[in-house]
């Protein structure tokens, strides 16, 4: 009955026949209905940048959620969708130019760079929706420890890593790799012409995210224990960047793998270009569906196996990261952007949008969802064990501003390119992404 009074409202409050806005009892307070007469005063839209993800449907549902929340205020929305890998940047020139939105969605390291200086504290928003949707996962537990810099500054929707996803009908074994040794012997085997590795070397999360499990697989520290002073300078970075060196001579990167693409990747495996590709699951999702782009390929998905990330000689980890909805400080609707996040963090719309998107999830409410399961999608299972089981992208780092915004800039994979793609010596290479490094820990100190 509530859902078909709400309907109801809705519609009426869309034809313009009640000059009062219909609030909800949760979110019936003054505040919020003087913002709600406030921005139809102003004649404004509630602006909303979403992260843009390869999910077609989840990007429209996101959309279609803000628009449906906005029309049972009375109010306006624009949500618009941005490259999550220009989100950074678009982020600074807003900064610069006094254009940032009313709400967003951030990763956990913009999130980290933005601070208390540019950013709402939300901490009663996550408090009381982890009273309705139970408590948050090992994966985004971090965001709300004590420990993390930017409590309190979002609330988690979901949470994000990469799989191998590798072509089991060119491999020979159907074993999982253990080792990125082990994942190398698989590609020369697969496509023994190179180009095997689909693993982007340019300018994007996906490679700064493969290249940092991989560096800190051979020992790698980005900083000391206590998250105070850059130790890049160090052999283990050397035996990383002499593994990368070895696939590169091999040949496993493709001769295209320089790019700023995010969807190159994902557009080599589907086009049976590449053997393996480290993806969050939007891939397996395509071929099982389709998109704009790519007719459903069910037999490549037969084909297609997944597993963790491989380990080093030092250690193997399984980064996960967040993704968390956040409110600017420049606003004139913060308590409209609390409303927002409280609607679309609700289990009717959680649902939905995780069977589309390549998000594991945040709050352990949200662990029933049937699609986890491995019999009925292993993509997105995988997603499911990184968001229960994973730990936080920075790890064994401290995860703190300086690491977010050394990886913001692409350290490692631009270190990675100076030695691979400028040939500058090993040990420049090193010492300039050392002296980058120690700059932002310096600043940041």
């Amino acid at each position: 009955m509530k859902r078909k009074l709400s309907s109801i409202l809705a519609v009426v409050l869309a034809a313009g026949l009640l000059t009062v806005p219909a609030v909800s009892a949760n979110a019936a307070n003054a505040a919020l209905k003087a913002e709600i007469a406030q921005i139809k005063k102003d004649n404004k839209k509630f602006t909303y940048w979403i992260g843009l993800i390869f999910s077609d449907e989840a990007n429209k549902l996101a959309v279609e959620q803000i628009n449906d929340w906005a029309a049972m205020r009375g109010i306006q929305a624009n949500p618009i969708l941005v490259n999550q890998n220009n989100l950074n940047a678009q982020v600074t020139a807003a900064i610069t130019a006094g254009t940032m939105p009313d709400a967003m969605d951030a990763s956990a390291g913009l999130m980290l760079q933005l601070g208390e200086k540019n950013l709402l504290n939300v901490q009663s928003t996550l408090d009381a929706l982890i009273k309705k949707n139970g408590q948050l996962n090992n994966g985004a537990k971090f965001f709300n420890s004590s420990a993390y810099a930017a409590k309190g500054l979002g609330v988690p929707y979901g949470i994000n890593g990469n799989l191998i996803n590798r072509r089991l009908d060119l491999i020979k074994t159907k074993k999982a790799p253990a080792t990125w040794e082990e994942l190398l012997t698989m590609g020369k085997s697969a496509m023994p012409a190179g180009g095997s590795w689909g693993f982007n070397t340019g300018n994007t999360g996906d490679a700064e995210g493969v290249f940092r499990a991989m560096f800190h697989g051979y020992g790698g520290r980005i900083a000391d224990n206590a998250g105070k002073l850059c130790t890049i300078d160090a052999k283990p970075t050397r035996d990383f960047l002499t593994f990368v060196k070895k696939a590169y001579d091999a040949g496993v990167f493709p001769s295209d793998s320089t790019n700023s693409d995010g969807a190159w990747d994902n557009n080599k495996y589907l086009g049976g270009k590449t053997a393996i590709i480290a993806n969050p699951g939007s891939v397996y999702t395509t071929l099982l569906g389709g998109s704009a782009t790519w007719d459903p390929n069910p037999e490549l998905a037969k084909n297609t196996g997944f597993s963790a990330l491989p380990g080093g000689p030092v250690m193997r980890i399984a980064p996960s990261d967040a993704w968390l909805k956040v409110i600017p400080k420049s606003t004139k609707y913060p308590e409209l952007g609390k409303d927002l996040i409280n609607y679309m963090l609700q289990k009717k719309q959680m649902q939905p949008y995780y069977k589309a998107a390549i998000y594991g999830p945040a709050f352990t409410g949200f662990n029933v969802f049937t699609f986890w399961r491995k019999s009925v999608d292993p993509a997105r299972a995988g997603l499911y064990e990184l968001a229960t089981l994973g730990v936080t992208g920075a790890f064994p780092d401290v995860n703190n501003v300086a690491v977010a915004e050394f990886n913001g800039q692409f350290g490692i994979s631009k270190m990675v390119q100076r030695y691979l793609f400028d040939k500058v010596s090993l040990d420049k290479a090193v010492e300039e992404a050392q002296a980058s490094c120690a700059a932002i820990y310096k600043k940041q100190s």
